[in-house]
């Protein structure tokens, strides 16, 4: 089913809120779009990172802009910010936060604004590439689940929420608070080679001038030391 035919699967919900809105009735409106389940045909069942063997339910990303689109007539990411690079044990995260506009549906006010974050765990420093957009399209998911029911925000509540995507589990640390643990990190590193996996969030351009110079420092020192035993 393509995504036509999708979007043509929730005419009834949609023909509804547009009524509600016709007849200037926008709290009742977006308490529809919150109170309503997304049509069957919509949700998808993935594999849950957090729970190994078991699914979590979510709306594919495609299908959920096109129905913002409709209903609002206009929705769009208004900010991407730059990604968060951070480093733990070898694996690295990238954490994306984004800004997603919106026309509001009462004729008098100004468009709306709602914001999403997520995380990608990637498992090595060549995989980067590919978690940077993977995460921006979980925060566009996530900010859009904000506005309710129709949109897969209680798709997962019967299983109490154990049942989470990883991607926004994680934990993110300011630009202060990660100079700070990789100050401590570099300072125990025992050898050049563990010691190099840090040189990407190293030179991120948010990272200061005196954690370089201490990195750099460090790679001198753990490379002669590496010379002499050799």
């Amino acid at each position: 089913m393509n995504l036509k035919e999708l979007l043509k699967k929730g005419e009834p919900i949609f023909k509804k809120i547009d009524a509600l809105v016709e007849a200037k009735e926008y709290d009742k409106a977006l308490a529809l779009i919150d109170s309503s389940e997304p049509p069957s045909e919509w949700v998808i069942e993935l594999p849950s990172k957090s729970v190994p063997g078991t699914t979590y339910k979510t709306l594919p990303i495609d299908i959920m802009e096109a129905a913002m689109r409709r209903i609002f007539k206009d929705a769009h990411i208004s900010e991407i910010k730059a990604p968060i690079i951070s480093q733990d044990k070898g694996k690295f995260a990238v954490t994306v936060c984004i800004s997603y506009s919106y026309r509001s549906l009462h004729e008098l006010e100004y468009d709306k604004e709602i914001y999403g974050i997520a995380t990608v765990v990637s498992p090595d420093i060549s995989m980067l590439e590919l978690a940077s957009p993977k995460a921006s399209t979980m925060a566009v998911k996530n900010a859009i689940k904000q506005l309710g029911g129709l949109f897969g925000k209680y798709l997962n509540r019967a299983a109490e929420d154990v049942d989470l995507p990883l991607e926004s589990a994680e934990v993110v640390l300011t630009p202060e608070e990660l100079a700070e643990d990789l100050t401590l990190k570099i300072k125990k590193c025992v050898n050049y080679d563990e010691l190099r996996t840090y040189r990407l969030v190293i030179y991120d351009k948010k990272m200061p001038f005196e954690l370089q110079n201490l990195y750099e420092t460090r790679l001198r020192e753990l490379a002669n030391t590496a010379k002499s035993i050799g």
